[in-house]
């Protein structure tokens, strides 16, 4: 202790330093967290993901197709550049180290964020509770958009709220970067980065001048991502980019094969299948209690503004047909709002009522959400993950007339449309919950019905079935039954029926 306050002294005779080594200090803690979980099981196996191998051509130096912004593929080549990448492994995992890079960066800008609004143990421990989520760890591991999307909407925030305490033009061009950046990430973000404009013009008041340097730094900034992305692949150009856009654009509207309308899941398909999992159920259950008595009780105006962006998210989402349960990678920007509201709220209102209780919870928080990704990083091995379980079951019984009809993680013969089931004699299935859903909903594809019915015969002549109480989470440890078609030729259906 006398170490400690003789140490103080000799820094500073104020008060000032030792802050901003409590503020280091903190942050650090922070990184630390986050950059643990997300680097634990980095190179867990290729070809478990179905969107990193088109993602490591690109990275190689294909011509993008543009379905996605390029900021991602950007920074991805610009690591293997660095990193002297030669095989494919080695684009891997520079795409894989951006995003755990960017995911570590988003958690010490939320925390910086927060701590704008909170006190400095509740800012620090849900600066920690996001750090250690699901949903911000495991999708720190993929080669994918999402991580830095995360990344470029928390220095929005950070830029936002920077902005509010000075209007100098360091924090102009910080936020306008910012904007460009995360309208580069993904296309969402464009709705994002607009939103946050008209915040700035309103909340910080911002002169028509400053709002004009503002949208000039963040068109220079889309504009100087595209050209690094055109000027380090040849054969793309405007219309590659439009074409990409409008792709994705339909996609969006349309959805995949299985389609979840809005009133299907009453607007709370995302809610229940992919917030609650991402953030956990006692993170949740806290976070919206909380957040409930700082509007409802005390009025809170900053709590009432985030939890309100992430209800106008999480509704946006939710209007959309693109839902694959398992794919919580679309709530991720709710995720950083919610959280922001929670933080706030048990600084605000619960902490004034007992600082004992707003420390416990928040405890408790972060205990769940780190126990969670702990459990969901290791199931991503080898030795952990359900897929490679089914492989070694196979292997060991010598079966090898079978096809699997989602990737494996090894090499697997595998079937695209079940119409060639007659040729073999087991199917090792990751799809079959997806089908069983859509037997159940409406205006689905024809053969979505024919498969939920092939699907619901198949389910007593299971051989075998592969899950973890911490799996079926963005393609870590899906649940995968393998079914024996030997006794069942009668539940595979006609390719007549299957279609063209």
């Amino acid at each position: 202790m006398a170490f400690v306050a003789a140490w103080r002294l000799k820094a500073t005779g104020s008060s000032g330093c030792y802050v901003s080594f409590e503020l280091l200090s903190a942050t650090l803690a922070v990184a630390a967290i986050s950059a643990l979980l997300a680097f634990h099981n980095i190179d867990f196996p290729f070809g478990v993901h179905p969107d990193e191998a088109i993602k490591v051509g690109f990275a190689f130096g294909q011509p993008d197709n543009y379905r996605h912004p390029p900021l991602l593929i950007v920074l991805a080549r610009f690591a293997a550049w660095l990193d002297g990448a030669v095989h494919d492994r080695d684009f891997r995992l520079a795409g894989r180290t951006v995003c755990a890079f960017a995911s570590v960066a988003a958690s010490v800008l939320f925390y910086l964020v927060l701590r704008r609004y909170a006190d400095k143990l509740n800012a620090f421990l849900w600066g920690c509770v996001f750090a250690a989520s699901p949903a911000i760890t495991i999708h720190a591991h993929y080669f994918k958009e999402d991580a830095v999307l995360i990344f470029a909407i928390c220095m929005g925030l950070h830029a936002l709220v920077r902005l509010r305490e000075r209007t100098d033009s360091v924090d102009l061009l910080y936020f306008g970067f910012a904007l460009g950046l995360a309208i580069t990430a993904k296309y969402v973000g464009v709705a994002n980065s607009l939103v946050l404009f008209v915040v700035a013009i309103t909340y910080c008041k911002l002169e028509w001048r400053q709002a004009a340097i503002v949208a000039a730094v963040g068109a220079l900034t889309v504009l100087a991502v595209y050209a690094a992305s055109l000027l380090t692949e040849t054969g793309s150009g405007l219309s590659t980019i439009l074409r990409g856009f409008v792709i994705e654009l339909n996609h969006v509207e349309e959805g995949h094969d299985l389609k979840e309308w809005f009133f299907e899941g009453y607007g709370l398909t995302h809610f229940r299948y992919h917030l609650i999992p991402s953030l956990t159920v006692p993170t949740t259950v806290i976070s919206l209690g909380a957040i409930a008595i700082a509007i409802l009780g005390d009025r809170n105006r900053a709590v009432a503004a985030f939890a309100g962006a992430a209800i106008a998210w999480l509704f946006m989402l939710e209007l959309s047909p693109l839902k694959i349960i398992g794919s919580m990678r679309y709530v991720l920007p709710v995720v950083i709002y919610l959280l922001l509201a929670a933080g706030i709220a048990c600084s605000k209102a619960i902490a004034p009522r007992s600082h004992w209780m707003s420390a416990g919870l928040g405890l408790l928080a972060m205990a769940a959400s780190s126990h969670a990704s702990i459990e969901y990083t290791g199931s991503m091995s080898r030795e952990n993950d359900t897929r490679f379980a089914a492989m070694r079951f196979l292997e060991t019984r010598g079966i090898t007339r079978f096809f699997a009809d989602y990737l494996m993680g090894e090499p697997a013969p595998e079937t695209r449309d079940y119409r060639d089931l007659s040729s073999v004699d087991y199917l090792v299935s990751q799809r079959f919950t997806r089908y069983l859903r859509g037997g159940d909903l409406s205006e689905q594809p024809q053969l979505t019905y024919v498969l939920a019915g092939m699907f619901r015969c198949l389910d007593g002549h299971v051989a075998a079935q592969f899950s973890k109480l911490y799996g079926d989470y963005a393609y870590v440890a899906p649940t995968v039954k393998i079914y024996d078609l030997r006794q069942a030729r009668s539940c595979i259906p006609d390719p007549a029926e299957i279609g063209p």
